[in-house]
């Protein structure tokens, strides 16, 4: 019997672009046909005690819609997993919430993985296990974890691996999938670190039957457990890449150079010690491999870690699904986003745009309106209309729905809004207000920027026709844009191509290099990469060349002239890529389908090791 064992911050629910991951990756066919069982486990965020037991706070602990089978804060006890549990939480002074759930494939809700969760309350934790853990860390991989003790981000994902072993061999050697013990545990146990958070307790299965006197990091059974980092990105290169000014056009320039001249990312950018991510990272060499889900992300570790064992570290792309909509569907689909348009603006669009997003610097979406102020003239002088709609927010699961009709009626959300909750947070302010001087001046390309988090009436207001949902958002697109300046992968940017759509992204995207990969052999490709990286002028008055100074001293005004100029010289050839007559739009969507195979969950998880 084979387990996984995913450590994350989305053990419960979706807060980010892993938690789509996890969904696409756990209930593909190529990872139910290796794994019989698997196990989330994660932080207890919500540790409010339930003294009056309130069914709904109970089942929300672990998503909204699981089985509760076992929680020390909600008096849910009286079974076997008492016997489980009991001692443990006694042991080292935590509460534990422990149930099953049915994850679901976004687009395919047929294809489906039932798993278990377990999330563990440890802000009152043993804190002599607590010290004790920490001295072997410092002793086996000299690790300080003193440096980072008032950071309750670190904090919290260092105490919930105190535990992390005794739990694992409670829930997952004693029981097999039915509930009954067993005297033998048979297969691997596959332990995955998503991103840093895990770190500390894969490290902890090192350390789990160690004697403190003779640590042995080589002492356990590979035989039958592996543990991988899997790497979502690299903390490190996109915290750089976002808070220098050059961004993309810095970075990627310096890591080419540097690794060709064994320069490390550390030796160019300063160290990065007082970052806990970094540090932890880096103790992933110990792991039996690393899952870089990009070309760049491979590099990237190396760039930070040069002394990592290049054979360790497999690149293992994100997948999209594998839809099986008809071009009839999608036209229909296309139908409700420019009924939509019409609604909204009092126009029918013939290109329709989206990005849909997580509202970060990372994302570039200064990058967008630039993209669609050079779009909007090329649209003006061939007579089409376009119509382009950011999805994002700052909210994680979104404004509720009443207060989305609420503001729907009062000031016409989401073409207008005004500050303040339940409206405009923090950065959204500034998206909406450089969308609305896009607007304002432009002729053929209007913009809605929704802050919500989902696509249906009840979700983002009832001017969206009836029946409306997300897969309709990705059937009826024409292009999805990804113009980042950090972007590991993108699942996002190439949702769109698998429903015939065209992407529209930078190299820095991960997923530039498997659209490459796929349509190698495609004369016409649903793809347009700019690689701002490579940009020629350093300033357009100038004609000073990138390739001729440091891209270090780039500032952020030589940037975005760079950018803009970038933008105008491959304008010509994204506006001949977008579809805008069906006939087009026909032949883009034959190409996808025909192709969609290799960009599927199924496929790409074929690259891990164990699922060769």
């Amino acid at each position: 019997m084979n387990k996984a064992i995913h450590i994350t911050h989305e053990a419960s629910k979706k807060i980010g672009g892993i938690g789509s991951v996890l969904s696409g990756m756990c209930t593909s066919e190529t990872y139910l046909s290796y794994f019989d069982r698997t196990l989330f486990y994660g932080p207890l965020f919500d540790d409010k005690p339930n003294l009056q037991y309130d069914v709904s706070l109970a089942t929300n602990r672990l998503g909204g819609d699981a089985e509760v089978l076992f929680s020390s804060l909600d008096q849910i006890k009286g079974s076997k997993y008492d016997i489980l549990f009991s001692n443990l939480i006694k042991k080292y002074q935590i509460e534990i919430v422990y149930g099953k759930k049915t994850l679901f494939d976004e687009i395919h809700p047929d294809k489906k993985n039932k798993i278990e969760i377990i999330l563990v309350g440890i802000k009152s934790i043993n804190t002599e296990l607590l010290n004790l853990f920490k001295f072997k860390l410092w002793e086996t991989f000299q690790f300080s974890c003193q440096d980072y003790e008032k950071d309750w981000d670190f904090e919290q994902y260092l105490r919930i691996a105190v535990p992390f072993g005794d739990i694992c061999d409670a829930v997952l050697e004693k029981e097999n999938s039915m509930g009954d013990k067993t005297a033998e545990n048979k297969g691997q146990n596959i332990y995955f670190s998503h991103e840093y958070m895990g770190v500390a307790s894969c490290l902890s299965i090192y350390l789990k039957n160690q004697n403190t006197d003779t640590p042995n990091i080589a002492g356990r059974d590979k035989n039958k457990e592996k543990i991988y980092f899997h790497a979502h990105e690299i903390s490190t290169a996109r915290a750089i890449t976002e808070k220098i000014p050059g961004h993309d056009i810095t970075f990627y320039r310096c890591i080419e150079k540097d690794l060709a001249n064994g320069v490390s990312m550390e030796d160019r950018f300063g160290s990065q010690k007082q970052s806990s991510r970094s540090e932890l990272v880096k103790l992933t060499v110990y792991f039996d491999g690393t899952f870089a889900v990009g070309d760049w992300v491979k590099k990237e570790y190396k760039y930070l870690i040069p002394n990592a064992e290049t054979g360790k570290i497999h690149i293992c792309y994100n997948g999209t699904p594998d839809p099986n909509y008809s071009f009839a569907e999608k036209l229909k689909s296309r139908k409700k986003l420019q009924t939509y348009c019409d609604t909204l603006y009092n126009f029918i669009p013939d290109v329709i745009m989206t990005h849909v997003t997580r509202l970060v610097i990372s994302k570039g979406l200064w990058r967008d309106v630039s993209l669609l102020e050079a779009l909007d003239k090329k649209f003006t002088s061939n007579k089409i209309k376009g119509f382009c709609i950011i999805l994002s927010s700052l909210i994680g699961n979104g404004r509720d729905s009443h207060e989305i009709t609420q503001m729907e009626k009062n000031y016409g959300w989401p073409v207008l809004h005004k500050q303040g909750y339940p409206d405009l947070l923090g950065d959204e302010n500034e998206i909406y207000h450089s969308i609305q001087y896009f607007n304002a001046r432009s002729r053929s390309i209007k913009m809605v920027f929704i802050n919500q988090f989902g696509f249906s009436p009840e979700r983002v207001g009832h001017r969206l026709p009836a029946n409306t949902s997300f897969a309709d958002l990705r059937l009826g697109s024409d292009s999805e844009f990804g113009m980042s300046i950090y972007e590991p992968f993108g699942i996002a940017q190439i949702e769109t191509i698998p429903f015939g759509g065209v992407a529209i992204l930078t190299k820095a995207c991960g997923s530039a290099f498997l659209l490459q990969k796929a349509f190698k052999n495609e004369k016409i490709k649903p793809f347009y990469i700019f690689d701002f990286a490579d940009s020629p002028d350093r300033n357009i008055n100038t004609g000073v060349h990138v390739n001729d100074v440091d891209a270090m001293s780039l500032s952020s005004e030589e940037r975005v002239k760079i950018e803009k100029n970038i933008i105008l010289k491959n304008i010509d050839k994204v506006y001949k890529i977008l579809p805008k007559t069906d006939a087009e739009r026909k032949i883009i969507f034959d190409i996808c389908r025909k192709h969609t195979g290799k960009l599927s969950w199924n496929n790409v998880l074929k690259t891990m090791p164990f699922l060769k």
